[in-house]
C-alpha cells in the first residue's frame, strides 16, 4: 500500500459529496424495507435498490478507510481504536434494542420476528454478532429479526483484512490474511472485492493524468450504465447467471453474497463514480457553512443509526400498533418515518456522536495489549 502525506486532505467537495450519498443510501434501504405506498413497494420490490446500496457503502467505506489509514492514523492501534470507536456502540446498542424488542413481541409477533424456536440461544447470537461471525461459512443470522445487521458482518472483516495488508510485514501478512479467510469463509472472500474497489479507486487518485472531459464523462458514464443494467433487468438477475452456479460447487447458500456478479459490476461503476468525482474536486473550494451543507453533515452524522436501528424500530412500531408490514398508507406510514428518525436522533447522539469518549476508552483497553504490528510512520 501506498503511503500519503499527512499534508493531503479529502476534497471537501468529494467529502460533502460523500456525505450525501451515505444519506441517501440510508434512506434508500430504509425506504425499500418499508416502502410508502402500494406503488412504491411494486417498484422495489422488482429491483433490489437496498443491495445496491449497501454495494455503495462498501465502496465508500473502502475510500475513505484506506484515506484514514494514509492520512489520519499513525499506526494499528490508532486504526484499530478509530474503527472500534466508530462501529462498536452503535453495533452493541442495536443488538441490545432488537434483543428487547425480539424477547417482548416476537411470541406474539412471528410474521415480523419469525419463529422463536428457530433462533440460537441469546447468548449465542450475542456472541457471533459481537465478533460479527454471523455470516462465516454456512452462518447467515440475522440478529434478533434485524436484517441489515448481515452486511456489518463482511464490512468489519474488510476493516480487518485491510489492516493485515496495510500494516502487517512479510510472511506475517499472508499467514494473518489467510487466517480471516479460514475463518470466516468463501462468502467473505466474496464480498472483498467489492469494498476493496473503494481502497483501489483512493490509491490510484493521483496516478492518471486524465483530461477533465474525460472525467466528467467518467462521472456520468456509471450512471447511466446503472440505470440501463439494473433498472430493466429482474430483482437479483446475476444470481442465476453466476451465484447459483457458485451454490451448486460450495454446496452451500452464499445468502448476502449471492448477487455478487451484479454487486462485481456496480462497485467497479461506483468505484469510478467517485474516482472522477474525487478528480474533478480537487482543488474546488466549498462554503462549508452553507446550510445545504450543514444539513447534509447532520444528516450524514446519523446515516450508520438509521442503517442498524431502523427495521427494529419499524417493527417495534408494528407490535404496538398491531399493525402488519402490509397495511399501508402514506399518513400513517409518515408517521412511522418520523417516529423513527426521533428515535434514531436521540440513540444516535449516544452511540454516533461520542467517539472522542469512545476512543479514550479503546485507547485504555489495547493500551494492555503489546503492539503486533510495527507503527507505521507518517512523512
Amino acid at each position: 500500500m501506498e503511503l500519503t502525506s499527512v499534508s493531503e486532505k479529502l476534497p471537501v467537495r468529494l467529502s460533502v459529496y460523500f456525505d450525501i450519498l451515505r444519506v441517501f443510501a440510508a434512506l434508500l434501504v430504509m425506504v425499500s424495507h418499508y416502502p410508502l405506498t402500494v406503488g412504491m413497494y411494486g417498484v422495489l420490490s422488482r429491483t433490489n435498490f437496498a443491495y445496491d446500496a449497501v454495494v455503495v457503502f462498501f465502496v465508500l467505506s473502502g475510500y475513505v478507510i484506506s484515506y484514514s489509514a494514509n492520512v489520519l492514523e499513525s499506526g494499528v492501534k490508532e486504526f484499530t481504536v478509530n474503527r472500534i470507536a466508530r462501529i462498536m456502540p452503535v453495533a452493541a446498542a442495536a443488538i441490545a434494542f432488537s434483543g428487547i424488542c425480539f424477547s417482548i413481541y416476537s411470541g406474539a409477533r412471528p410474521d415480523l420476528y419469525g419463529e422463536s424456536s428457530s433462533f440460537s440461544p441469546w447468548w449465542v447470537i450475542v456472541f457471533q454478532s459481537l465478533s460479527f461471525t454471523n455470516q462465516a461459512w454456512t452462518a447467515n443470522d440475522m440478529p434478533f429479526s434485524n436484517g441489515p445487521y448481515w452486511s456489518l458482518a463482511f464490512e468489519v472483516w474488510c476493516y480487518i483484512a485491510f489492516a493485515v495488508l496495510f500494516y502487517a510485514r512479510g510472511f506475517a501478512r499472508v499467514v494473518l490474511f489467510f487466517a480471516i479467510l479460514a475463518l470466516l469463509g468463501p462468502k467473505q472472500l466474496i464480498i472483498l472485492p467489492m469494498w476493496f474497489a473503494g481502497v483501489a479507486a483512493y490509491r490510484f487518485r493521483n496516478s492518471l493524468d486524465i483530461s477533465k472531459r474525460a472525467l466528467k464523462v467518467f462521472v456520468l458514464l456509471p450512471v447511466v450504465v446503472y440505470f440501463a443494467v439494473q433498472i430493466p433487468m429482474p430483482r437479483d438477475w446475476s444470481y442465476v447467471y453466476v451465484g447459483r452456479y457458485v451454490e451448486s460447487f460450495l454446496g452451500f447458500g452464499l445468502d448476502g453474497a449471492a448477487n455478487f456478479g451484479w454487486g462485481y459490476i456496480l462497485s467497479a461503476l461506483v468505484a469510478l463514480h467517485i474516482y472522477a468525482f474525487g478528480k474533478l474536486s480537487q482543488g474546488a473550494s466549498m462554503n462549508m457553512e452553507s446550510v445545504f451543507v450543514r444539513l447534509v453533515r447532520f444528516l450524514s452524522s446519523y446515516t450508520f443509526t438509521l442503517y442498524l436501528f431502523h427495521m427494529p424500530i419499524f417493527k417495534l412500531i408494528l407490535s404496538v400498533a398491531g399493525k402488519n408490514m402490509s397495511d399501508f398508507g402514506a399518513v400513517y406510514r409518515l408517521s412511522v418515518y418520523l417516529v423513527t428518525f426521533v428515535i434514531v436522533y436521540f440513540i444516535g447522539n449516544v452511540v454516533e456522536h461520542r467517539k472522542k469518549l469512545y476512543r479514550e476508552w479503546g485507547h485504555n483497553l489495547l493500551n494492555v495489549i503489546s503492539p503486533i504490528f510495527r507503527p507505521r510512520l507518517k512523512t
